[in-house]
């Protein structure tokens, strides 16, 4: 594999504006806001579909009672941008991603992220024809919003420990020391580029939108998201099935990433370090989450990640104690309070 992980992702710095004077006939899968601002200066799309249900069963009605366009355009965060990927797969239609905020790397990536009965799952694969990014719109966003964006390459700092963890135990058939390497010089690389994300500059904005695309290249060449992708996210699908509730995802899991730092014993500091000065909200007292939620979230990490077959990680080396849950807790709630 290509050290270099050639990205697949044609990125295109446009406004807005500029895209749908180039598109004729499109089906917008959007959020709100921003549409509704945007509508008012926009040519009208074919068509236009809200954002806010990602069950599969309801994801499924959808795509089978209505014409799709032969264009769909992702426009908004996570939401917008997987629902895109979902129609446009289901009707083998062109897909081009707009992504309004940086809290997420769905409209970089190839796997469309559904839920099941609560759970996070992964449907089929569709890469984007191109990804509009719009800086002015972006930055325009709520600055917490685009500081989420470290969350989805912080990962890779407890992804990797998983992934080593993994080989070691030899449960692991996929290990790539290209990959590995990546994602440390993406860790490298965003403790080098943190004031700017913390600042939202355009610059920031640049470096989290091109990390996503190299992950999103990387993921599709590999095959899986190992390097990126471990005990922290598990932790997140963990809690949102425990709580039924939804997060910003890279908030949620910049948290998922301390406290699985605190009980891989891994460098904790770094990932303190890095929180505080991006500015991103990772404090459990800023995001809404419990004790309770968070202490139940990790009694029962071991067995949900059993029961959905996720990948081995520090949860399959030992009972998580509760003096690490204890310990965990003091870490993520030791971390900057955020208000926005």
């Amino acid at each position: 594999m290509d050290n270099n992980f050639t990205p697949t992702i044609s990125v295109h710095e446009m406004s807005i504006q500029e895209l749908f004077s180039q598109i004729s006939d499109a089906t917008v899968v959007y959020n709100d806001p921003p549409w509704t601002e945007l509508s008012l200066v926009l040519p009208t799309p074919a068509q236009s579909v809200s954002a806010w249900n990602m069950d599969l069963e309801y994801l499924e009605k959808t795509a089978s009672s209505m014409h799709v366009s032969s264009t769909v355009v992702g426009v908004g965060g996570g939401t917008a941008l997987d629902t895109a990927k979902f129609l446009a797969w289901k009707h083998g239609a062109t897909l081009i991603q707009v992504p309004t905020i940086t809290s997420v790397d769905a409209g970089f990536t190839d796997a469309i992220g559904v839920r099941v009965n609560g759970n996070v799952q992964y449907v089929g694969k569709i890469m984007p024809e191109m990804v509009v990014l719009d800086f002015p719109l972006i930055r325009s966003a709520p600055k917490h919003l685009n500081r989420a964006g470290v969350g989805d390459i912080l990962s890779c700092h407890t992804g990797l420990f998983d992934w080593k963890l993994a080989r070691a135990a030899n449960r692991e058939d996929r290990w790539n020391d290209s990959l590995y390497a990546l994602g440390n010089s993406l860790l490298n690389e965003l403790e080098a580029a943190i004031g700017d994300i913390g600042a939202v500059t355009e610059s920031g904005v640049r470096f989290v939108a091109d990390a996503y695309r190299r992950i999103g290249a990387a993921c599709a060449i590999a095959g899986h998201s190992r390097f990126e992708e471990g005990s922290e996210h598990f932790l997140v699908y963990a809690l949102e099935h425990l709580t039924g509730d939804h997060y910003v995802h890279g908030e949620v899991v910049a948290m998922g990433v301390a406290a699985m730092a605190s009980v891989q014993e891994n460098d904790v500091d770094r990932i303190r370090n890095i929180i505080s000065l991006s500015g991103v909200r990772a404090n459990p007292h800023d995001i809404g989450i419990s004790q309770q939620q968070f202490f139940d979230t990790l009694r029962s990490l071991a067995e949900y990640t059993s029961r959905e077959k996720l990948d081995y990680s520090i949860v399959n080396t030992h009972d998580i104690t509760e003096s690490e849950i204890s310990t965990a807790w003091n870490t993520v709630t030791s971390l900057p309070r955020v208000n926005i």
